[in-house]
């Protein structure tokens, strides 16, 4: 998860500050060092604040995100000297427990002043780990995204490392929801890398770009699955350009048949989910017993969400999602 060299260092410096004896030292040397040992443990401390405050952007705390933070700890303090564990144990999850009813910008902003006084290494493990609680439970919104670029101005991050951490973290799952059926113009452009600020010719410009490389990417991976990816992409970026340049959305191909005349088939009524599908990302190649389970995680996480305090726009997505939920379950059921 870190650079082992980075480790070394960072825990060198940490130990540091928390392995000398006190004692046999003048009153005042001790004095000093006791500030200066509280000052560490508040900054690592502050590293929780950050973190909660990217698990909560999405106005959904989510049990995958929870997990990977406290198991982030576990991991840190255990390298830490086993005298100081304790008290950096606790500093931590007190910073955990104030930080889970929200984190105002104020909070934030203290958190990362806090945070520049400790090594450099630790707020680069500060800025994976908000990462990847963000990638914890493989959804990336753009709240979430703009929350990272904050986080990452507070701590100092470089643009090349955090293009890094994303690339790492973020693109698989942002691949996977562009290229999905429930995939929307949205999603396929942000993985792009489109600004909806953008003018018509730099978006077109951004589309060759990210077209050449989808393109040398399919002819050198050998995995057939990563090429499929690549293919859908290339029909993703050829799609967008029609619309740009034509105005109207690309009417997509008829499916593939055999070569004789096929046989008319009895027609069946269209599912009245169908816009419903789209809202809420079923798969449409699922069986109904599989939807009906998607379903049943759809609905307790935007039904974790409501409980949140939210705007009033969040609040009529959340109940729209249910409300498709719903009439989209009467639809599986009957398919049974």
């Amino acid at each position: 998860m870190w650079v082992v060299v980075g480790i070394i260092l960072l825990f060198a410096g940490l130990n540091a500050i928390f392995g000398s004896n006190n004692q046999n030292k003048p009153a005042g040397q001790e004095d000093a060092q006791a500030a200066g040992e509280r000052d560490a443990v508040d900054a690592i401390a502050a590293s929780m604040t950050v973190a909660v405050h990217c698990a909560l952007i999405d106005g959904n705390l989510d049990n995958r995100e929870m997990a990977r933070l406290r198991r982030w700890k576990q991991d840190f303090i255990g390298q830490i000297k086993p005298d100081f564990r304790p008290r950096l144990d606790e500093a931590m999850e007190a910073e955990i427990q104030s930080s889970l009813a929200g984190v105002s910008e104020q909070r934030l902003h203290q958190a990362g002043q806090a945070l520049q006084g400790v090594p450099a290494q630790f707020r680069a493990m500060t800025m994976d780990l908000c990462f990847e609680i963000v990638a914890a439970d493989q959804r990336v919104e753009a709240t979430e995204l703009a929350c990272l670029r904050k986080v990452a101005r507070l701590l100092g991050t470089s643009d090349e490392s955090f293009a890094r951490l994303e690339e790492k973290h973020l693109r698989p799952i942002q691949l996977a929801t562009a290229t999905s059926a429930g995939g929307d113009a949205t999603d396929q452009e942000r993985l792009l890398g489109i600004e909806a600020s953008w003018s018509k010719d730099q978006k077109l410009a951004q589309l060759t770009k990210e077209f050449a490389k989808y393109n040398a990417r399919m002819q050198a991976v050998t995995d057939e699955g990563q090429r499929a990816q690549c293919r859908r992409m290339l029909e993703i970026i050829a799609n967008l350009r029609e619309e740009l340049i034509t105005g109207r959305k690309p009417t997509p191909p008829p499916p593939p048949g055999p070569a004789a005349t096929p046989r008319t088939p009895t027609p069946k009524p269209a599912p009245s989910g169908s816009r419903d599908e789209i809202l809420v990302g079923v798969d449409p190649a699922l069986s109904p017993r599989q939807k009906l389970s998607f379903l049943a995680t759809e609905e307790e996480r935007w039904r974790g969400r409501l409980a949140n305090q939210l705007s009033a726009t969040a609040k009529a997505k959340c109940e729209a999602s249910l409300q498709a939920i719903r009439r989209l379950r009467n639809v599986y059921e009957s398919q049974l």
